[in-house]
């Protein structure tokens, strides 16, 4: 029996000045995903999220799933279990200076 597995980087982008969304992830057959996220910046503030959505348009942010940045550099992976919702993305909550790289890849498994 094999697992139906979602994997894309769903954001890779370069010097980033205002909010972003990716493009909603179909997870509906998924239980459970992760996000790797990996930045660099030395100007920005800004907080990375991972959303989701029962309908592809009204969009909430997953209690404890973001990443916040300041003028810093880094990664982190971000992981969620059991997820109901039928769609997910990243969405760069962007608040000051430059993000110069971001690139957020998204593996879901079910």
């Amino acid at each position: 029996m094999g697992y139906r597995v979602t994997d894309e980087q769903v954001i890779n982008s370069a010097a980033i000045v205002a909010d972003e969304s990716s493009a909603a992830l179909d997870i509906s057959h998924q239980l459970a995903w992760t996000a790797q996220i990996v930045w660099t910046s030395t100007t920005a503030a800004g907080t990375i999220e991972i959303q989701e959505s029962n309908d592809g348009s009204t969009w909430s942010t997953i209690s404890a799933k973001t990443q916040a940045i300041s003028n810093n550099s880094g990664n982190v992976m971000l992981k969620g279990e059991w997820q109901a919702s039928k769609y997910l993305r990243a969405n760069v909550d962007w608040t000051s200076g430059s993000i110069t790289t971001l690139t957020v890849h998204i593996i879901a498994k079910g």
